[in-house]
């Protein structure tokens, strides 16, 4: 490389203290400023360009560079998200947070024509703002933001592990199979986002069902479970008796594991688990008493409402001793601990006289 190359290098080094602060600042900040703003991206991903990789840029591209702090990449940040919706959100919170430049970011969305080849995403580039509380001489670098969903990560990487930059530089006979693959990946993004706006419309409707006392005929899944936890009247009272009486506060647990239990005790709809909730009530709340008392706790999981009365029709359902072995099989998938449950549940049926 030349002497011209070689000073450029040295502002590489001379720099290289402050692309390391700018790195851990930005990174701590944009996955706050997502967090808050209610996203949780797959991953943040960033990177400082090596020396050697610096280098090899100025060697390519000497006349476009004069100086290595106007290559606006040397700091990278990517954003990975879930679904195609969250790349403008994400977008919108961070440049309440950076300072964008518009001249300078691209969005690649809007400016590929539709018949080039390759995926899309969003390119920010950005600085610290000034009059923030950042040192000062870090407000003048410019670093790379790209936000791109899981799909478009996947196809980017793919492309960059082929070697085709371009639409140019890929054989003829498998360009077509390149743009056919963009394509679907496309498609199945923008599926995927309707798939969540359906999955939202239809917890809505169920939470309204729940609320206006209408819900009974809805079949028991993950959301119709979930809301019911947070929105019946009948559960969020027996909660708080639970609560109240051991003075603890409920913690945020996916009830999941209870849609098999419920299952094997015959328990299909919201309708359903409401009868066994008020069937159960006071005999969960005995068995609440008698297994919680003791133990001092200032967290309740939230699905322990569900436990108690699972528990409580298990003890006073009149299972026989088979049924319950096939009943509890799928939490202990081990013979010992399926038959210490039983033999637990039938020693609660002795000290309640409820055993035939």
């Amino acid at each position: 490389m030349g002497i011209l190359s070689d000073l450029r290098l040295a502002e590489y080094d001379e720099s290289l203290d402050n692309y390391k602060k700018i790195e851990i600042i930005v990174a701590e900040l944009l996955e706050k400023t997502l967090i808050e703003g209610g996203i949780r991206p797959m991953q943040i991903a960033h990177r400082i360009k090596t020396r050697d990789s610096v280098a090899g840029k100025l060697e390519r591209k000497s006349e476009k560079y004069p100086s290595v702090n106007v290559m606006n990449d040397l700091i990278g940040f990517r954003i990975i998200c879930y679904f195609i919706e969250q790349v403008d959100q994400m977008a919108a919170l961070v440049a309440k947070v950076l300072d964008v430049d518009p001249k300078l970011s691209s969005d690649k969305r809007k400016t590929m024509a539709p018949t080039a080849f390759g995926y899309l995403s969003l390119h920010y580039v950005c600085r610290l703002p000034k009059n923030q509380g950042y040192p000062e001489e870090l407000t003048s670098y410019t670093f790379e933001i790209q936000f791109r969903t899981v799909l478009q990560h996947a196809w980017a990487e793919i492309e960059h592990d082929l070697g085709y930059k371009t639409e140019f530089g890929i054989p003829l006979d498998v360009r077509r199979e390149f743009s056919r693959i963009a394509g679907l990946l496309e498609i199945a993004d923008e599926s995927f986002h309707e798939i969540k706006l359906r999955i939202r419309h239809y917890v809505e409707n169920v939470r309204a069902a729940i609320e206006e006392d209408t819900a009974d005929n809805l079949r028991l899944d993950l959301n119709t479970l979930t809301e019911y936890l947070h929105h019946s009247k009948a559960m969020q009272s027996f909660l708080d008796e639970l609560c109240d009486l051991f003075g603890a506060e409920l913690l945020e647990v996916s009830p999941e594991n209870y849609l098999r239990r419920l299952d094997a005790i015959g328990i299909k709809t919201l309708g359903d688990l409401n009868r066994l909730l008020e069937e159960e009530h006071d005999h969960a709340l005995t068995l609440a008493k008698e297994t919680l008392t003791a133990a001092e706790l200032d967290e309740l999981a939230g699905t322990v409402g569900l436990y108690f009365i699972f528990r409580a029709r298990l003890v006073f359902g009149g299972f026989t001793k088979k049924e319950l072995v096939k009943i509890l099989e799928y939490d202990y998938n081990n013979d010992d601990k399926v038959r210490n449950q039983v033999e637990g549940i039938l020693r609660l049926r002795r000290l309640y006289g409820t055993e035939e």
